[in-house]
């Protein structure tokens, strides 16, 4: 019988049905967040459309999951995933609750190569690889080789580690997020939200309005070619660029550093890939380990749903 894969998001949850050991899921349908009171009733949407009632299911969810394999969406707190309730509601023998970026992980092996984008001269190796995500939230995880031929994905709340400025300018536009909220973390300048946010600091930094912008916006104005849009995409790329740089360390990702989710793929056309590459390898006194270690965008927006595929394939659900 075919696996049930989600891939669940603060914005979106994305659905599919796996034949069994199969890695790529058809009949693909997206359940929007804010059109569903809770996880169990976009699931159940989902379901209801495509008439089908799977035995099993493998979710990735954008949240920590925690000893009982119950997660809560960090980005839609009021969707809470227990495997339990989601057997009795639906009638799974088996439901495998894993964090959206240990999929994404997941994925990496098993991507095609239309499904990747290059950044710079180096080439991915069979090593240990981190995904990155910027979108609603900042996902991050590891891919460590496992045996011959496998891997084992690695679950992190990377994200939320610290941030920092590293010149003035920077720091002006970091004066202005903690005096509205306190702490900055990675993953309130470096997803979505991030950039709108970044956008508006800029903007009170330099003596102008806060445009006000929506993340999708601040793009589209950025691509087309507006200068203090295309300026905050710059920034954003080179912070991007730096926190991927970091997660390298942190992981040891000699394989790659893959950059996931849904913001990277929409900012390619505005990436300057030698000042990406300059920001990710300035890593004193790495710089030659870091300039030998790939970077690519995942542009597939199946890729989640590929990963949780993949580890229900392993034999987890």
């Amino acid at each position: 019988m075919a696996v049930l894969v989600g891939d669940i998001g603060g914005t979106n949850g994305r659905f599919g049905l796996a034949e069994k050991g199969g890695l790529r899921p058809d009949r693909i349908d997206v359940e929007p967040g804010d059109d569903h009171a809770s996880f169990e009733d976009a699931l159940g949407a989902y379901l209801e459309k495509t008439g089908e009632k799977p035995d099993r299911a493998a979710l990735a969810v954008a949240g920590p999951v925690d000893d009982e394999g119950r997660a809560r969406i960090t980005n839609r707190k009021s969707w809470t995933i227990d495997p339990q309730a989601l057997k009795r509601r639906f009638g799974f023998s088996d439901v495998l609750i894993m964090n959206d970026f240990v999929a994404q992980a997941a994925s990496l092996p098993h991507l095609q190569n239309d499904e990747t984008i290059l950044i710079g001269d180096a080439r991915p190796r069979r090593a240990v690889k981190a995904a990155v995500g910027p979108g609603t939230g900042l996902g991050v995880a590891s891919l460590v080789p496992e045996g011959d031929d496998g891997w084992r994905p690695l679950p992190s709340e990377g994200g939320h580690i610290e941030f920092a400025a590293v010149d003035a300018h920077e720091s002006a536009a970091f004066g202005v997020f903690r005096r509205r909220f306190g702490r900055v973390s990675a993953e309130y300048v470096v997803s979505g939200p991030g950039l709108a946010r970044l956008h508006d600091a800029l903007a009170e930094v330099e003596g102008r309005k806060a445009p006000g912008l929506d993340p999708a916006a601040v793009t589209k104005a950025a691509l087309d070619g507006d200068p203090e849009a295309s300026a905050t995409a710059a920034l954003f790329l080179t912070m991007l660029a730096r926190f991927a740089g970091d997660m390298a360390l942190s992981f040891g990702a000699k394989g790659g550093v893959y950059l996931c989710g849904g913001v990277a793929p929409r900012l390619v056309p505005a990436l300057d890939v030698a000042a990406f590459r300059a920001a990710f390898d300035a890593k004193s006194p790495h710089e030659e380990m870091m300039r030998a270690t790939a970077t690519a965008v995942v542009t597939s927006p199946i890729a989640g749903l590929i990963g949780a595929s993949a580890m229900a394939a392993r034999g987890r659900v």
